[in-house]
């Protein structure tokens, strides 16, 4: 029996068959799409101008992490008048170091997370982190500002992330805080505003107007020094550390019928008057370190 020749290509190959073609195309754009699905842009903090913050957890890779369970609490967007929005949940500890500027917290009793606005005066893009950490059974979480490099590229020295530069927060931060939460303040100058809050007090100014108005901690320690200072309670602090430095300050406390204070006062070259009821072996312990400027405990 004949059989026909198959026609043969000028090498000698003969044509491929449409079944080995399929495959070699169905392989092609499984490839594709593995690319496309497995690629991503640089984390720049947010969904870009105006978008949401981004929220992370503890032991995310954010790239400010100092251990394995730190993680970022929510990084501001940037709206177009420069001003980053944050919000994160709620913390055991607010700490703000070495911030500059004003700075004003409030305490809600209805508030459950933490949030709040910073902006820069000079206009630039702003940006603000929170990095939680909760090491110790203390959930504290860290604010840090920033600038918008507008650098893309990679991390130079651990200092930038996606092109934002962290620091101090320099310019108008407003926050709210739950009531509880505590907070650790350090500014170096500007103006600060503290309302309601009810959680432990570390507050250190210099160069700086510092106003607070119905504290209710159970403890709160200042450190004022080149400053003016106002502090106001709506409840009596079992304990209070209050060391001023060239400053003025006056403190405010509430004395119902009955109550005192346990007052010890340690002075140099400074005026101090203390005007609520001074009893030893006193419930609340108030002690005052004044170094120069004057220093008044006044009835609230």
């Amino acid at each position: 029996m004949e059989t026909a020749d198959q026609p043969v290509h000028p090498a000698g190959r003969r044509t491929a068959r449409p079944g080995v073609l399929i495959a070699v195309l169905v392989i092609a754009l499984a490839v594709t799409a593995a690319l496309v699905l497995t690629g991503h842009g640089r984390d720049h903090g947010g969904a870009g101008a105006g978008g949401p913050a981004d929220k992370g957890a503890p032991g995310d890779g954010s790239a400010d992490q100092g251990s394995a369970d730190q993680g970022s609490a929510g990084f501001g967007s940037t709206d177009p008048d420069a001003t980053a929005r944050l919000h994160a949940d709620a913390a055991d500890l607010l700490v703000l170091e070495g911030v500059s500027g004003r700075v004003r917290i409030t305490a809600d009793a209805s508030a459950h997370t933490v949030s709040g606005t910073y902006h820069r005066p000079d206009g630039g893009a702003a940006r603000v982190r929170g990095v939680v950490d909760d090491a110790a059974g203390l959930r504290t979480l860290t604010l840090v500002c920033g600038t918008d490099t507008g650098d893309d590229g990679g991390d130079d020295d651990g200092g930038d992330v996606g092109g934002d530069t962290a620091g101090s927060c320099d310019g108008d931060l407003t926050l709210t805080v739950p009531e509880k939460t505590g907070l650790r303040l350090r500014q170096t100058s500007g103006e600060t505003l503290l309302e309601g809050l009810g959680g432990r007090l570390t507050v250190n100014v210099a160069s700086d107007r510092l106003t607070a108005h119905a504290l209710h901690p159970s403890h709160a320690d200042f450190a004022v020094t080149s400053s003016s200072a106002d502090l106001g309670f709506s409840l009596a602090p079992d304990t209070l550390a209050v060391v001023t430095t060239s400053a003025s300050t006056a403190v405010r406390l509430p004395v119902p019928s009955g109550d005192a204070y346990a007052v010890t006062t340690s002075a140099t070259s400074a005026d101090v008057q203390v005007k609520v009821p001074n009893r030893n072996g006193a419930a609340h312990r108030v002690t005052l370190t004044v170094h120069s400027g004057s220093l008044a405990v006044l009835p609230a």
